[in-house]
C-alpha cells in the first residue's frame, strides 16, 4: 500500500512539475507578444546597451541582428520551407528560439567589444593575410543581405566595414588570450566558461525597455 502511494505522489508530483513549466512556457509567450513592439529603424540612435559605461546604440548592434536573423532564418528553411514562421516560434531549451536568437546577438556583440577593447590596449594588428579575410567575409555579408535587406538594416557600408574590422581584432585577441592561457579558443566564446568568468571583471545593462520589445525576425529577414 505505502508502495502504491509513494508511486502515486510520485507521478502526481511530476505532473505538478510538468504543468508549472508549461505554464512558465505560455506566460513567456504571452508576456513577449502583448508587450508592444518596437520598430528597430525608429530606433538606430538609441541606447542598447551600455558596456563598461560607454554607450552603444542599435545601430552598433545592426550587424548582429541581421546576422542572427539571417542564421535563424537559413535553420527555419530547414525545418519548414514554406512556413518558416513556425520555426522562429518553437520553445526550446526554456526560451523561443525568436528570443534566444535576439539575446545571442546581444552576448555576441557584448563579446566582441570587450575584445576588442583588449586588442586596442595590447596594440594589436592585423595581417595582409587577416585583412583579406576579413574583407571577403564582409563582402560575403554584405551581397547575402541583398539590396532590399541592406536598405533594411539602415545602416550604411563603411558602418559594417568598421563592425567587421572591430570583430577581426576581437578574434586575433581572443586567439592570443587563449593560447597565454592554455586552452581552447572557444572557451573564450560568448557561451564559453573561460569567458564568462572574464565577464565578471566587466559591466554592462542592457536597454530592456527597448529590448525586448525589439521585433527581432522582422528586421531584415521577411
Amino acid at each position: 500500500m505505502a508502495k502504491k502511494l509513494q508511486v502515486r505522489e510520485s507521478t502526481m508530483f511530476t505532473t505538478i512539475m510538468l504543468v508549472l513549466v508549461a505554464a512558465v512556457a505560455i506566460s513567456s509567450w504571452v508576456r513577449a507578444h502583448r508587450i508592444g513592439k518596437i520598430s528597430y529603424l525608429e530606433h538606430l540612435e538609441d541606447t542598447a546597451v551600455t558596456i563598461d559605461g560607454t554607450e552603444y546604440k542599435f545601430r552598433d548592434l545592426a550587424f548582429y541582428l541581421a546576422h542572427q536573423e539571417m542564421v535563424i532564418q537559413e535553420q527555419a528553411r530547414i525545418y519548414d520551407f514554406k512556413h518558416t514562421s513556425k520555426y522562429w516560434n518553437v520553445h526550446a531549451n526554456g526560451s523561443f528560439v525568436r528570443l534566444e536568437g535576439r539575446d545571442q546577438a546581444m552576448e555576441m556583440a557584448v563579446h566582441d567589444v570587450i575584445f576588442y577593447r583588449m586588442a586596442l590596449e595590447h596594440e594589436i594588428r592585423l595581417t595582409p593575410q587577416e585583412t583579406e579575410y576579413m574583407e571577403n567575409q564582409k563582402m560575403d555579408f554584405w551581397n547575402d543581405l541583398e539590396e532590399e535587406g541592406q536598405a533594411r538594416l539602415g545602416v550604411s557600408k563603411e558602418e559594417i566595414d568598421e563592425v567587421f574590422y572591430h570583430m577581426a581584432l576581437a578574434q586575433k585577441q581572443q586567439e592570443i588570450l587563449a593560447d597565454e592561457e592554455g586552452v581552447d579558443y572557444r572557451e573564450y566564446n560568448a557561451d564559453g566558461s573561460a569567458y564568462q568568468k572574464l565577464l565578471e571583471e566587466h559591466t554592462y545593462e542592457i536597454n530592456e525597455s527597448l529590448w525586448e520589445r525589439l521585433n527581432f525576425g522582422k528586421i531584415v529577414v521577411e
